[in-house]
């Protein structure tokens, strides 16, 4: 038997042992980003993370945070999807982060969960949105166990230091003041691009599910969903740009470790605005 096996067999034995709680809580805002920076590769937050979730483990430990909210522009955002909708209308998943030392579907396990609160305690919220970085190679296995409808892709930017440091393109604006190439080559920098996969969970009722449904420009279907085959990369280290095989392979959080600057927004204590 290799060391591989083995050690598979181990990690599922102990997570046998580590259940996820049925239940899900609120959490205060610092608790989730202290467990999401000790476990995701993300160490930056969008600035409006309003509510909150956690799960524990049988042993009474946090095993799951999602911090559900919005990205830096949320009417834009619901908008291009389905026209008709505003700000109040829906929450995106900012960031979802489970216990590497959970079983296997626990993160679908815990995204269902995610849901049932946020149907029963945000009657105001009419569906919930996510995507999946295929520039990572995640084409959403997730959202798809869940029963989330797919919603196609976008191609997207991501620039990578000599050390394998992300920046967000926001970031070369806001710190850099361009993403001219003559910026990003100066500072050494490689430019990616690669996909992102839309996701979308209805809370609504049937009849506006389907007016929704009807009015959004995208196609929003339960199968056909994307795999790992589907992801594709393109590289620029200042050569032109090249198709890679492999996704960039990425350490830390980059240059630029703090957040854009943090839009007030109040909030009542389930992340609803007042």
């Amino acid at each position: 038997m290799s060391t591989k096996t083995v050690r598979t067999r181990l990690r599922d034995i102990y997570a046998r042992s580590h259940t996820l709680s049925s239940e899900v809580q609120l959490l205060a805002l610092q608790e989730a980003k202290a467990f999401v920076r000790q476990r995701h590769y993300s160490k930056i937050f969008p600035p409006h993370c309003l509510v909150n979730l956690g799960a524990l483990d049988s042993n009474g430990e946090l095993a799951a945070v999602a911090m559900w909210g919005y990205g830096v522009r949320p009417r834009h955002t619901i908008q291009r999807l389905f026209p008709s909708l505003g700000v109040n209308d829906y929450l995106e998943l900012n960031r979802l982060c489970v216990r590497d030392d959970m079983p296997r579907n626990s993160e679908s396990q815990f995204i269902s969960q995610c849901v049932k609160w946020i149907r029963e305690n945000r009657p105001d919220v009419k569906l919930l949105f996510s995507w999946a970085d295929g520039l990572r190679g995640k084409p959403g296995f997730v959202y798809q166990a869940a029963s989330w409808l797919y919603g196609g892709f976008i191609k997207t930017d991501l620039y990578v230091d000599e050390h394998g440091g992300p920046i967000h393109p926001r970031l070369m604006i806001t710190r850099l003041g361009t993403r001219s190439r003559a910026e990003w080559t100066r500072q050494g920098f490689a430019k990616w691009k690669g996909y992102q996969f839309r996701y979308v969970k209805f809370l609504c009722g049937h009849r506006e599910r389907k007016r929704l449904l009807r009015e959004s420009p995208m196609r929003w279907r339960a199968r056909g969903y994307p795999k790992k085959v589907d992801c594709r990369w393109w590289v620029d280290a200042g050569e032109g740009s090249r198709e890679s095989r492999e996704p960039p392979k990425l350490e830390g959080s980059g240059r630029f470790r703090h957040p854009a600057p943090f839009v007030a927004c109040a909030t009542d204590g389930l992340g609803q605005q007042t």
